[in-house]
């Protein structure tokens, strides 16, 4: 009888152990996390939001760098003529804000190679704010990038929460 409950026991374990799905947004403060053309970045060096000033809208900023001895980059912005709320923000859509992307890559000079938002139909990036406060935003995102050579980088599991 106790090796049935046993068994039992470590069945049910591995059950729910095996079907918790970890939330992707349970990152530490100071990240911003992205597959680029399908391998893993972190911007965590100097990870921060900001509201820059805006006339007659709202803003957000979030950017981070690579490490600390680069000046590879990745920034992202929303600006509205409404207050930035939880919700998904999609660049080239009829009603929606400004969205801006901009990944820079230093190769031997700062930011010799650089990706951003160019109003891709097939792929647009889209921002979504799943928390905001006055201290701190989490979310995530996705969407293309047009490099300056004129390829494309695909930004997929866009993950961030950063502090202001």
């Amino acid at each position: 009888m106790k090796k049935i409950f046993y068994f039992l026991l470590l069945f049910c374990t591995t059950i729910i152990a095996v079907s918790c799905k970890k939330d992707p947004l349970d990152i530490p403060l100071g990240t911003i996390k992205v597959d680029i053309g399908g391998a893993e970045y972190k911007f965590n060096v100097q990870a921060k939001a900001s509201r820059p000033s805006v006339s007659g809208g709202y803003g957000i900023e979030i950017h981070g760098l690579y490490k600390t001895t680069s000046t590879t980059d990745f920034n992202f912005s929303i600006v509205s003529p409404n207050p930035i709320t939880p919700g998904t923000y999609t660049e080239n859509m009829s009603g929606n804000p400004l969205i801006t992307v901009r990944h820079c890559t230093e190769v031997l000079f700062p930011c010799v190679v650089q990706a951003n938002t160019y109003g891709s139909s097939a792929n647009p990036v889209s921002i979504t704010i799943k928390e905001i406060s006055g201290s701190s935003v989490k979310g995530t995102f996705k969407g293309e990038l047009q490099v300056s050579s004129g390829s494309k980088e695909v930004l997929t599991d866009g993950v961030f929460y950063v502090s202001f």
